[in-house]
């Protein structure tokens, strides 16, 4: 809207390098300064340095500068020759994520603390997607989330997940003790959901809200959407119409077709309904599957409950929902209970990535429970010391991987990455991938074409958690809200940070603190398949400058909130956008793919062909189970070291 407008919003705060690098095309960037450049412009830091702390960054985060420059560079054709150096281990894991962290952790349960392990990670901070992100205002230290959320529905884990946890020093049944009204807080002091609707998406704009208790069709008739929109609506919630189509069917062959069937498609092949109430449902599913329900089979929303439109079908409870196994059953209105069987800490499931690495590296985090782990500062000097049996090497990245020797007989592995300093050689008795699957074809090229090429085909959902730092939180409750529903905006939920006090961190709740508003934002191409969709979302996300995430969180919070007095260039502190080009584990779909796919662990999933073990490298991490969740990331992580310690076993007893 030009300059005036800008000075409105408060975009008048420098941007840094550091922004304007993260805006460039990538393939630019990688070829205009290449990994070693980037290093040696600082952009690549040194986890020794003082006052290296990422936490408390913010910008743009995720995959930040640094991160992701020398895997495009391999990618694209070039090969890196590496310095070799005098390191040998037992064990070198790539990625530092929850998988990669949870496997570091089964390998030395078994082969003992004196193992040699050496967990390599891309990014400036270890727990991968489970970041955390800091801020200080007003003398108060803020946690929150910058990637996983939380542990979602413990009780469907399985005994290793679960134990893994457990001997991390993560009990969640304490956890429920101590936060069950914290999690309610806001619905418990009158702070209700509420819908945005723009003027672009529904023809008229404002802020409907929908309190604890009021039914949807109240909650339509007061919105600002056309009248037969709403009429068609209403009847949709009243339950009042049906899929004549379908009632003649069994149970089985009903869900086939729901299968089968987007939601959109649902709506209007089967209930009828005008293809104008699409728009009041085109984000409900994008935190979960990533785009609108277009490309949502209409079985899934039905499995995952809160979805108007089945009731009269009678569709009998299955156990068949392998691609959201964390939602369970079929019951509408679930969304509380669902939400408070859930565990979510105060900065998301980085407290279980800090939890493991203060088990494997104690003298990185101080104190010994989950207590104290809260305000805990990272030592990230202490991650990569001589001295230290087991090693996080931060900012680099892995661009070669062989065996030396016959893969079949071979005794040691030889890993080359690129660091501070350049490319560098080492060499480890096993490895195990506990990096993206989409990354393993470029940097080993001894996996077979048809193994190389299941990796390919896992496309991962790309996001963005973007952290807004607000001086006060007094729109919000003038407004009585605590979250809102955008379908049309940029971002498309927003939402105050779930006050979780824990152990000695307290999180604000008086409406006068700073408190940090969540935006989500599941970047698609609505018309499109849903593989170009997600690869359309990936580029999107790697070319969009800061400025233009600002720009939008900016404009967006003062038209929504700006009623309750939010004044964007006067509250906004701080913001922290986490892109992740390459987020969530791709998970099988029945309107693309083949169902058994999609509901059964069988041997023909790409992800499982992908993840078959070669000689003496192994895979883990959740694109190995095909689902995002943590959980599949720490079962994933344990079968990859089973594999290990069975290779070391027969290797040691050949010999």
């Amino acid at each position: 809207m030009g300059e005036k407008y800008d000075k409105i919003l408060g975009m008048s705060r420098k941007i840094d390098r550091r922004d304007f690098l993260n805006g460039v095309s990538i393939g630019v960037a990688a070829a205009a300064l290449g990994p070693t450049a980037l290093a040696q412009d600082g952009v690549i830091q040194a986890q020794n340095k003082p006052g290296y702390y990422p936490p408390g960054l913010d910008g743009l985060r995720g995959s930040h500068t640094g991160s992701f420059e020398a895997s495009h560079t391999i990618r694209d054709g070039r090969m890196i020759e590496g310095l070799e150096i005098n390191e040998e281990y037992d064990l070198v894991i790539v990625g530092g994520g929850i998988s990669g962290l949870a496997a570091a952790w089964f390998y030395r349960q078994s082969a003992g603390e004196d193992a040699k392990i050496l967990i390599i990670e891309n990014h400036d901070d270890f727990g991968g997607h489970a970041k955390r992100n800091e801020y200080e205002l007003d003398g108060r230290k803020i946690l929150v989330n910058g990637g996983t959320l939380n542990v979602e529905q413990p009780t469907n884990y399985s005994a290793v997940a679960m134990g893994f946890l457990r001997e991390l020093g993560i009990d969640i049944w304490d956890y429920h003790e101590k936060t069950r009204d914290e999690v309610r807080y806001y619905r418990n002091n009158g702070l209700g959901r509420s819908t945005w609707f723009d003027e672009y998406t529904f023809g008229a704009e404002g802020l409907v809200r929908r309190p604890d208790g009021m039914e949807w069709p109240d909650f339509i008739d007061e919105t600002p959407l056309a009248e037969k929109t709403r009429a068609d609506l209403i009847r949709l919630y009243r339950e009042e119409v049906s899929a004549d189509a379908l009632l003649e069917l069994n149970d089985e062959d009903k869900k086939t077709k729901l299968a089968l069937t987007s939601y959109d498609d649902y709506l209007t092949e089967y209930l009828g309904l005008d293809p104008s109430v699409l728009p009041f449902f085109q984000s409900r599913t994008h935190f979960r599957f990533y785009m609108s329900p277009e490309q949502v089979p209409a079985l899934y929303l039905w499995q995952q409950g809160g979805f108007p439109g089945f009731e009269h079908l009678n569709l009998r409870p299955t156990g068949k929902i392998a691609p959201i196994h964390h939602i369970g059953g079929s019951h509408h209105g679930r969304e509380h209970e669902h939400r408070e069987q859930s565990v979510y800490f105060p900065d998301g499931n980085a407290t279980i990535a800090r939890m493991a690495v203060r088990c494997l590296i104690p003298n990185a985090i101080p104190g010994s429970s989950l207590e104290d782990l809260m305000m805990a500062p990272t030592d990230y000097s202490a991650l990569d010391r001589d001295g230290n049996n087991t090693r996080i090497r931060l900012n680099s990245t892995v661009i070669n991987t062989r065996h030396l020797g016959d893969p079949k007989t071979a005794k040691q592995v030889e890993v080359t990455y690129m660091g501070e300093n350049g490319a560098k050689k080492i060499k480890a008795k096993n490895v195990i991938f506990a990096c993206w699957h989409m990354v393993i074809p470029y940097i080993c090229r001894e996996f077979s074409e048809e193994q190389r090429e299941a990796m390919r085909y896992g496309i991962k959902a790309p996001r963005v958690y973007t952290n807004v730092l607000l001086r006060n939180g007094r729109a919000f409750h003038n407004l009585g809200v605590s979250s809102i529903e955008s379908p049309g905006e940029y971002h498309t939920t927003t939402s105050l940070h779930m006050p979780i006090s824990y152990g000695d961190y307290q999180a604000p709740i008086d409406p006068d603190e700073p408190v940090v508003v969540k935006m989500h934002r599941a970047p698609c191409m609505p018309g499109a398949d849903r593989r170009t969709q997600l690869l359309a979302g990936r580029t999107e996300l790697f070319n969009t400058p800061f400025s233009d995430f600002e720009y939008n969180i900016r404009d967006q919070l003062n038209r929504m909130l700006g009623a309750g007095g939010f004044d964007a260039a006067r509250d906004i502190a701080a913001i922290t956008v986490n892109r992740w080009p390459h987020g969530n584990a791709y998970i099988y779909n029945t309107l693309t793919e083949p169902m058994h796919w999609c509901f059964y662990a069988t041997d023909d999933r790409p992800c499982a062909v992908a993840s078959k073990k070669l000689g003496r490298m192994s895979i883990a991490n959740s694109d190995a189970g095909g689902n995002p969740f943590t959980d599949v990331a720490i079962d994933e992580a344990h079968r990859a070291v089973r594999e290990v310690l069975a290779d070391q076993y027969l290797a040691y007893n050949v010999n």
